[in-house]
């Protein structure tokens, strides 16, 4: 036996006339068939209107079974199946006139009752409601046609157009969907040749108004067609149903390819085909059009190539550089809804042969990515375990995921793309990317670090890499449940901000210095005024008085550089309490000692080096970029000077970050800057997960400003001090 024929019937608003439609259509097909008709009402707020329309008192519902529908078989279907004494089947969601609610049964055991009524039924006609549900989506994958009602008045049409182009979001095929213009009058403002004009699609049937015929059937609860045969509506109706068995309508819609099962998108010896159609010399035109040779067009793969072509039709269509993503959140959702109408039109002319509605889905969410967000990589944004993302070239990308590099299949469609996202994030804050200036540091909205770098220096094509900062800063409690520190090196670490210690945070890269600088800088008093300076915001300060200073470039002329040297001398003027800068990479190191030596106390910063010691070797190194050909002897008795406590922070095996040394500068012995740790790390071994297993141990040193500490009237916790203290950290 053939499947019925499904017919589903919805709307964008209440008050169209489905239920009305859907009862005397399916009368209509009855009387002109002769053929087993089956109405299935899944209108959760029609409150028993089907079988008010057919003056049945008394059906069964979906309700009365939905428990059991995994386990009944089609034979057993039939008692559930209230049967019209015209013959007609009804099936409706709830029973009872008051039973409005959510539907009982989930969206995959609505597909399972589909299923279960095929062998008992010829045709199926679904009033599918208002709107696009779960369970709407469920009925339409299986529906023959599906058939929108709507009346000739502009909201209406308005919300029509809407709804209709929200399902061909969902990649059901335009020609699948049939417009029925309900309640057309002589008086009507809009005509049938307006509505087609304004739902750009041709009105497949128009059905008089005849309030009179329809109250005295809602009356009478007699469907029109039965009660009144001989009423200009009710023969329309029947015509139209006559129409559709004669033309095989039905058929026709039936036969649309439509997205079921994925199909294959061909690639011949002569050039790629997409749905059919060659794109080799439209691609290759498209990227000469756009001034970059990406790769060669025959390495491309089919799924690119359609990607690629959905591009080339993008631009034609809508000027992408003229759209402007930062005008607020409303703003941004309708502009990604109008480019995503876009994008599914071009998808329904060239992806004919890609029928997989998910497949389908996914290229049009890459799609609108690429042309509006950061494409491929906005998934990895959104996953918080992910940490940093490296694009090495447009086909691989790797994540670092749990403190391990990991690649992923996400690719971007070429180089072009890749250098589109690059400057979507640089553009915002005035940074420029370009031949002349082919390296750029910049930041996203939330503050995460990025790094970008293109041709003639990047060889494969443009490499990019974001170092992600969470949506919540972390807090000190986040790096004591990690295991970055115990509770008391932390106490320790507040006590010496507080007292106005000048730190160093030191570090390899990736290790989490700017974390944990973000973290020691919450300690800060919230009346202390703070400056901070860094190359690209990035720190997350939650006290009022904060003035964030951020380094600028050159522009295209070669003047206009601000550096963070020229900052920090700035910032002298103006009366911080505080200044923590991002990190000390050149000469605004020697200002940086300056001004902690200058009344600036409890002054922080970062600077990259492997341990302590090198900490020390690699500030005055960098003081001499300054260019004062000052001897070591004054740069190191600055630095003995200026900084009293260094934290080495790293990452070890096991992709952890972790404090690994607190050391104070104690002064100078000779030529030589002394230290003294006071808390270490000491790995004992690893675990059978991979993890590190160690403790954080006290040496026994009782840094010199203690003292200085207990007069300004701040306690640390008795014996913190205690050699070997036996605070253990398993790995996180």
């Amino acid at each position: 036996m053939a499947s019925p024929r499904i017919i589903a019937v919805g709307g964008a608003r209440d008050g169209v006339g489905k239920t009305v439609f859907v009862v005397n259509a399916a009368l209509s097909l009855l009387k002109e068939t002769r053929k087993r008709v089956l109405v299935l009402d899944l209108d959760p707020e029609s409150c028993g209107d089907v079988q008010a329309l057919l003056g049945m008192k008394k059906a069964k519902s979906l309700a009365d079974f939905a428990p059991y529908v995994d386990k009944l078989k089609p034979a057993q279907m039939r008692q559930y199946i209230s049967a019209h004494p015209l013959g007609l089947g009804v099936l409706p969601m709830m029973g009872g006139p008051h039973s409005g609610g959510p539907l009982p049964v989930s969206p995959d055991q609505l597909g399972d009752l589909l299923v279960l009524l095929e062998p008992l039924c010829d045709y199926i006609i679904v009033d599918c409601g208002v709107g696009v549900s779960p369970h709407t989506v469920k009925v339409l994958e299986k529906a023959t046609g599906i058939f929108v009602l709507t009346t000739p008045d502009l909201l209406v049409l308005n919300h029509t157009c809407r709804f209709v182009d929200r399902l061909q979001a969902l990649h059901f095929p335009k020609e699948l969907i049939q417009v029925v213009l309900n309640r057309q009058s002589k008086s009507s403002v809009v005509t049938t040749e307006i509505a087609q004009q304004k739902l750009k699609r041709a009105v497949l049937v128009s059905f008089q108004n005849d309030e009179s015929v329809c109250n005295a059937s809602v009356m009478s609860a007699k469907p029109f067609v039965v009660d009144q045969p001989r009423a200009a509506l009710s023969r329309e109706f029947d015509e139209f149903i006559r129409q559709v068995v004669e033309k095989k309508i039905l058929e026709r819609l039936g036969s649309v390819s439509r997205p079921k099962e994925l199909g294959n998108v061909e690639s011949g010896r002569a050039g790629l085909q997409v749905g059919g159609v060659d794109v080799s010399s439209e691609i290759k035109s498209y990227q000469k059009s756009r001034g970059k040779k990406t790769r060669n067009v025959r390495e491309i793969d089919d799924r690119t190539a359609a990607k690629m072509l959905i591009h080339k039709r993008m631009v034609e269509t809508i000027d992408l550089k003229r759209l402007n993503t930062s005008d607020g959140e409303e703003e941004e959702v309708a502009l990604r809804e109008r480019v995503t109408k876009a994008v599914v039109r071009i998808l329904d002319d060239v992806g004919q042969g890609i029928k997989d509605r998910k497949e389908r889905q996914r290229i049009v969410k890459e799609v609108v990515d690429e042309s509006l967000g950061l494409g491929p990589l906005e998934d990895f944004l959104a996953d918080e375990r992910i940490t940093e993302i490296m694009v090495n070239r447009v086909d691989q990308i790797y994540v670092e995921l749990n403190g391990k590099l990991v690649e992923t299949d996400s690719s971007f469609t070429d180089d072009a793309q890749l250098l589109a996202v690059i400057e979507r994030i640089v553009a915002p804050i005035g940074r420029r990317i370009d031949e002349k200036s082919p390296m750029v540091d910049a930041r996203l909205r939330d503050g995460s670090r990025v790094n970008a770098v293109i041709p003639p220096l990047a060889l494969d094509g443009p490499s990019l890499t974001i170092r992600k900062f969470a949506t919540e800063p972390l807090t000190v409690k986040d790096l004591v449940a990690f295991g970055s520190m115990t509770s008391e090196i932390a106490d320790f670490l507040r006590a010496c901000v507080e007292a106005r210690l000048n730190i160093l945070i030191s570090g390899g890269t990736g290790s989490g210095k700017t974390t944990l600088l973000n973290v020691m800088s919450s300690f800060i008093p919230s009346d202390d005024r703070i400056v901070t300076v860094e190359d690209s915001a990035e720190l997350q300060l939650n006290q009022p008085h904060v003035v964030r200073l951020e380094s600028r470039p050159a522009n295209i002329e070669g003047v206009g550089e601000v550096n963070i040297r020229d900052l920090v001398k700035n910032c002298l003027r103006m009366r911080p309490d505080r200044i923590v800068v991002g990190e000390c990479r050149g000469s605004e190191a020697l200002d940086m000692l300056q001004a902690m030596n200058t009344g600036h106390d409890g002054s922080m910063t970062t600077i990259h080096s492997n341990s302590p010691r090198d900490c020390i070797s690699r500030l005055e190194t960098l003081v001499m970029f300054a260019g004062l050909d000052l001897p070591s002897r004054a740069i190191r008795e600055q630095v003995s000077s200026a900084v009293n406590l260094i934290v080495q922070q790293s990452r070890l095996s096991d992709g952890s970050r972790r404090i690994m040394q607190i050391s104070e500068v104690t002064g100078m012995e000779g030529q030589t800057i002394t230290l003294q740790d006071i808390f270490v790390f000491r790995q004992s071994g690893i675990g059978e997960d991979g993890k590190v297993q160690g403790r954080f141990v006290s040496t026994g040193f009782v840094p010199r400003f203690v003292h200085d500490l207990e007069a300004q009237g701040i306690r640390l916790p008795k014996g913190i001090f205690a050699q070997a203290s036996p605070n253990i950290s398993r790995g996180r």
